[in-house]
This record gives C-alpha cells, structure tokens and sequence, in this order.
C-alpha cells in the first residue's frame, strides 16, 4: 500500500497507468472498419496501422490473424510479433516484451 496525505491510502494499483492494449483477435476484426474508416492504409496486399495514432500501447498476442498487417506500436508480445510475421506481416516497435 502506498499512504497518502494524513486519510487514506491510495492503492499502488491505482497510480500506474498501464495504458490500453489490443489483442491480435481484436484487431484482426478491426482491419476493415480502419481501412474504410481512412485510419488504416492499403498497401498492395498489406495494411498499415498504427496503434500509436489509434491511442494503444501494447499489442497482445491472443487469437490469431490472417492477414499480413504492419503494425506501429511502442510495445508487443513475443507472441503477438511471432504470430504477425508468420502471417506475412510486419512489426514496428520499440520493445518486444517476453
């Protein structure tokens, strides 16, 4: 626990901000909706999104795609990078966390 002010405490849970994330299942469903929505790129066969722009921080690797896709993100999984480069894709990150 973390105390804070003379009452109280403030849970430690409570000041981190974990940012929000987005699973492969999830965003292999939002592909087309970005790309008609002009917040995706179609080039040639592949889709250029951009986590960053779209207000994610991490990419998770649950579910599957099928689809090569690059993606733009600060962070991945190890899974998630080995699944979209399996499909074709493509990662551009900072860190690939384990």
């Amino acid at each position: 626990m973390h105390y804070k002010g003379k009452k109280g405490f403030t849970p430690v849970s409570a000041s981190k901000d974990p940012g929000r994330t987005i699973d492969l299942w999830q965003l292999s469903g939002l592909v087309d909706k970005l790309v008609a929505e002009k917040k995706a790129q179609l080039t040639g066969e592949k889709v250029v999104v951009d986590l960053k722009e779209l207000g994610f921080r991490k990419l998770l690797g649950s579910g599957s795609i099928s689809r090569p896709i690059q993606v733009k993100v600060d962070e991945c999984s190890e899974g998630a990078a080995k699944k979209l480069k399996e499909a074709g894709g493509e990662l551009v990150t900072a860190v690939v966390a384990k």
